[in-house]
């Protein structure tokens, strides 16, 4: 072929050069058109999927195992210290007395609930007398401020015995009151009592325990049973000595209201 073209004359050789330089400008641009068209199209794709407006159909964003756990999890409240196994009481325990909490006719009380509140409303009764069948003493509770404690004590002053047991309930104060008997709400062995808590609530549970001194100081003894009662006529309950005895003016008593009642 190249011996061909060398055999011909000048201007034929001129011709042939030309239209193979031709040829291959021809091919060299037909590649080079296809080639960007190719490129063109695939970087279109890329730059269309990664902005997210082409996303296949169908298709949905999954989260990773550690996401979907974020947002499945759900952070449950601790319990409410208001919302304890009773919410009627702030504090409710045990107290035994020993040789070493107590004096003469007391036992010292002991309990963060109370101590150093000379206005803390405290509820007792007797669980148990270790070596007894009975405990034959009007029990109350007063306050020492020099020990910033409150005490169980006989009203009859005699000396409390070492295992006598007995539990103590601190109610709240939304559910309590301290009633002193006077003379315009006392008559004989009963007292009335004119609280909110209490009036016009026939259904009202009512514990009571007596009060040698609220807020501390001296007080008055009232060696005698009391127990509660209601009084349909005047629509009040009313505390009084179950023994008949005229109850002193000035003794006064923890009444604690059940939650229920009302």
């Amino acid at each position: 072929m190249i011996e061909r073209v060398r055999a011909l004359a000048p201007p034929l050789k001129y011709l042939v050069y030309v239209a193979c330089v031709l040829l291959v400008l021809f091919v060299a641009v037909g590649v080079g058109a296809s080639a960007a068209v190719v490129v063109g199209w695939q970087f279109g794709r890329i730059a269309t999927d990664s902005a997210g407006t082409n996303t296949l159909e169908g298709s949905k964003s999954e989260m990773t195992g550690s996401a979907k756990a974020s947002e499945n999890t759900a952070i449950e409240a601790s319990g409410d210290p208001e919302n304890s196994e009773d919410t009627a009481y702030k504090a409710s325990f045990i107290h035994r007395a020993t040789d070493e909490n107590s004096r003469g006719d007391y036992t010292y009380i002991g309990d963060p609930s109370i101590n150093g509140n000379s206005n803390a409303i405290v509820i007792i009764s007797l669980e148990r007398v270790t070596g007894a069948t009975s405990y034959n003493h009007n029990i109350g509770v007063w306050y020492e401020a020099g020990a910033r404690k409150w005490a169980i004590f006989n009203q009859d002053r005699a000396a409390v015995p070492a295992g006598a047991t007995f539990r103590v309930e601190v109610p709240r104060e939304s559910a309590t009151f301290v009633h002193y008997a006077g003379l315009v709400n006392t008559a004989g062995n009963y007292t009335y009592l004119d609280d909110q808590l209490t009036n016009g609530e026939p259904e009202a549970v009512l514990s009571v325990t007596q009060n040698w001194n609220p807020g501390g100081g001296r007080g008055v003894y009232n060696n005698h049973p009391v127990e509660t009662a209601y009084d349909e006529q005047v629509r009040k309950w009313a505390v009084y000595n179950r023994d008949g005895a005229s109850i002193p003016e000035g003794a006064a008593f923890n009444i604690a209201v059940s939650v229920d009642a009302n």
